[in-house]
């Protein structure tokens, strides 16, 4: 883990730590898209583009002051359709990195909306929550890509993408995590107490810090922010995904100290992220 993040060059600009495209959101799970955006700020990214159903603009430029707001029409539905393709298409473009599903929903038109996103596209991307539960039915379409991907699944989502039953899942992460890595040709974070990463090549990363208080609504959201924005700074998906996970959890532990694992909440993980990320470089140069 030591010198994957370095102190900033002096002579830099906002272009030159990433653009990030978050892409989810729907009516009343604005919260998802928030904190991934804000992750991934808050782990360094130069730019990240919050792509939103344009029904939530007004709430998400008042609780995202710092990201850039790319409302899609919607035709008032309060989420994606699936001639939303034209938009985001042409939106992401210019992105180093995508963060694909938080808050996105489920049915018919965004199951079709995810594929034709990672058909379409060559830049690298972290699918999460809603995204991976809308390729639950037909992972194919993450065989035959080209791009860098990560998935982040916790076990009730990694079960429905290999429909294995989830206490088989619990009883050894790791060979499900290299399976779900091996068949799909994909980084896979396989979160839990004792988070997995695991690539393709049969690299291994078992988390060993943590604790119980990182179990809240809304960890995983800042996860896949904080994973995209490294991803986004230039490092490699194994890399990224490993010391976004590592991050995480010292950020969680930090938060667990000042708030207790009983009352923390992803926003105590986001708030103390920032000192975690200083506490390693400080601890590594």
């Amino acid at each position: 883990m030591n010198k994957l993040l370095l102190k900033r060059k002096s002579k830099s600009h906002k272009g030159t730590y990433g653009r990030v495209g978050v892409i989810g959101g729907s009516t009343g799970m604005t919260g998802s898209i928030y904190l991934t955006s804000q992750a991934s700020l808050r782990t360094g990214s130069g730019l990240v583009y919050t792509i939103i159903p344009k029904s939530l603009e007004t709430i998400m430029s008042i609780k995202l002051t710092e990201c850039i707001i790319k409302p899609i029409a919607d035709r008032g539905n309060g989420h994606f359709i699936y001639e939303s393709i034209v938009e985001i298409g042409e939106i992401i473009n210019d992105m180093d990195v995508i963060a694909l599903g938080p808050g996105l929903g489920v049915d018919k038109s965004r199951i079709g909306l995810i594929k034709k996103i990672i058909e379409n596209s060559n830049i690298p991307m972290i699918i999460d929550a809603d995204g991976l539960n809308c390729l639950a039915e037909d992972m194919k379409v993450l065989k035959n890509n080209e791009q860098d991907i990560i998935i982040t699944p916790h076990f009730g989502e990694a079960s429905r993408l290999l429909d294995v039953d989830i206490r088989d899942i619990e009883k050894d992460p790791e060979y499900y995590a290299n399976l779900l890595s091996r068949n799909y040709n994909v980084i896979t974070v396989l979160k839990s107490e004792a988070t997995v990463v695991t690539s393709p090549k049969g690299e291994i990363y078992n988390n060993e810090i943590g604790n119980a208080g990182i179990a809240t609504a809304g960890s995983g959201d800042v996860l896949t922010g904080i994973i995209s924005s490294l991803k986004g700074q230039g490092l490699g998906s194994f890399d990224a995904s490993r010391l976004g996970v590592y991050l995480h959890s010292l950020a969680g532990d930090m938060a667990a100290e000042d708030k207790g694992e009983y009352g923390m909440i992803a926003g105590d993980i986001l708030e103390k992220l920032p000192y975690a990320i200083k506490n390693h470089i400080e601890k590594n140069s």
